[in-house]
């Protein structure tokens, strides 16, 4: 992956001053419930670089993100991974993002830029989505196929339409709280995001306190933004459930591509193909990650040895 470069001094200065980006895995209640928190400001940050997002495009794909990182604690074989994807006949038309095994997290908006009628009251309404359907794919190592579910958007807010498929997909009540905090210029200040997951033996009644706790929680985004640590936020914020810290995990914007892939994929297309980007161009011949954004260009002498090598 190419890395956009950033020349804003005043952002990179406060994203650096921010504790870490990271997952912190939990348990509430003496094991009733197993939670996640995650602090993913610099993935945020870094992924509306690469794909050149304004604040729209970045919230909408920033949750996504957000939540695909959270999914990624629950990944236990290490070379399985899990998608989300959102299709829908609104403005924004959907995103595709993944998470890998290792809490590298990727993916796209099908339309940037957004464009919308009026102001929005809510950066995740339905409007921007429309109607449509949330997909959870979970890709397992070893397994020929992977898992595949499918339920329709329901309120068009990614956090409740995910729990809506836990409870549907998988019979197993979840809660998630997703927060993201942007300056005047519309640059993210903090990204952060949060869910519940009710094991087996867990009673009605401290369920419903913990989903009464998760509504009346400090936003996510101004939480981190203002420096708050993920141990912070357990310590202040959910001391009441006597949380107890299991697992640490890795968090980043990062994809696996590279020019080497991309120049093999040149070398399989047919030979017409080849033929007309040697003889024809536009040169150089520009490439482009859909996943990470990342561009990488193959001058015409390049092209012409690939050509040469067939023959």
């Amino acid at each position: 992956m190419i890395r956009a470069s950033v020349n804003d001094i005043e952002q990179q200065a406060r994203i650096a001053a921010l504790p870490p980006d990271g997952i912190t895995v939990f348990l509430l209640g003496g094991g009733r419930v197993r939670g996640a928190i995650l602090h993913g400001t610099r993935m945020v940050d870094s992924m509306r670089a690469n794909h050149a997002l304004g604040p729209l495009e970045t919230m909408v794909l920033g949750r996504a993100y957000l939540c695909a990182g959270l999914l990624g604690s629950t990944i236990k074989g290490g070379g399985d991974r899990i998608g989300l994807r959102v299709d829908g006949d609104g403005p924004a038309e959907g995103f595709s993002v993944e998470v890998s095994a290792d809490g590298s997290v990727r993916g796209w908006l099908f339309k940037s830029p957004i464009v919308v009628q009026g102001p929005l009251e809510d950066f995740d309404a339905l409007s921007v989505f429309g109607s449509g359907a949330l997909t959870f794919t979970r890709f397992s190592e070893g397994r020929p196929r992977p898992y595949i579910g499918t339920v329709p958007l329901k309120t068009g807010r990614l956090a409740q339409d995910l729990a809506s498929y836990y409870l549907e997909s998988e019979q197993t009540r979840t809660a998630f709280k997703l927060g993201m905090d942007f300056d005047r210029e519309g640059r993210p200040t903090g990204a952060g995001a949060l869910y519940f997951q009710a094991l087996p033996g867990a009673d009605d009644p401290f369920l419903a306190k913990v989903e009464e706790a998760l509504e009346d929680l400090p936003p996510l985004g101004r939480f981190f933004a203002e420096g708050g640590s993920r141990e912070g936020f357990l310590d202040t914020a959910l001391a009441s459930f006597y949380p107890e810290v299991v697992g640490e995990a890795r968090v980043a914007f990062d994809c696996p591509c590279s020019r080497e892939r991309f120049a093999a994929f040149l070398r399989s297309v047919n030979d017409e193909l080849l033929a007309e980007l040697a003889t024809v161009g536009p040169w150089p011949v520009e490439t482009v990650c859909h996943n990470c954004g990342s561009a990488y260009r193959f001058p015409k002498e390049e092209i012409e040895g690939m050509l040469n090598e067939r023959k």
